[in-house]
């Protein structure tokens, strides 16, 4: 239901500023990861988009809850990359990035848009500023590009 969503995101944002040693570990994270496992499959649709209207420090403490959670209504693996597109801290990403490989081949790669492929593409470019992209091919971009490529095909 819409309660729990905006309970959700109500809850995450007055603990944002909480630096207690063990709060997030021990309070925090198991009160979202409760909330997420809990929602049916409606509300579970509904918060895979009403989350991308949140900014982005309230949208990144959700991003492991989601991966590890249990809610089999929530594509796990392709809202931890959205998750990852949407967020623009450098230190933010570099953790989220240490997931994002394994979410990234977990996706049904034919149900998603070519576009979220490009923004992928560029989003780990500009992370790690990769200039020459055949020079520096590595285990993700190459992937990357051959998705690309195979979707340009059947466009």
């Amino acid at each position: 239901m819409d309660e729990d969503i905006t309970y959700l995101k109500k809850y995450i944002e007055r603990n944002l500023n909480k630096r207690e040693v063990g709060h997030w570990e021990y309070i925090v994270r198991p009160e979202i990861r409760d909330v997420i496992n809990v929602l049916s499959e409606t509300d579970s649709e509904r918060f895979s988009k009403e989350i991308f209207n949140w900014d982005e420090k309230t949208i990144y403490p959700l991003a492991d809850e989601i991966i590890f959670g249990d809610n089999k209504y929530i594509d796990q693996d392709y809202l931890y990359c959205c998750i990852f597109l949407k967020i623009n801290d450098k230190e933010k990403l570099r953790y989220l990035y240490e997931n994002l490989f394994a979410a990234f081949n977990l996706i049904n790669f034919e149900k998603i848009s070519l576009e979220f492929f490009i923004q992928m593409k560029e989003k780990i470019k500009n992370l790690y500023n990769i200039e020459d992209e055949k020079e520096n091919e590595d285990y993700f971009i190459k992937p990357l590009n051959d998705i690309i490529n195979e979707k340009m095909k059947n466009i």
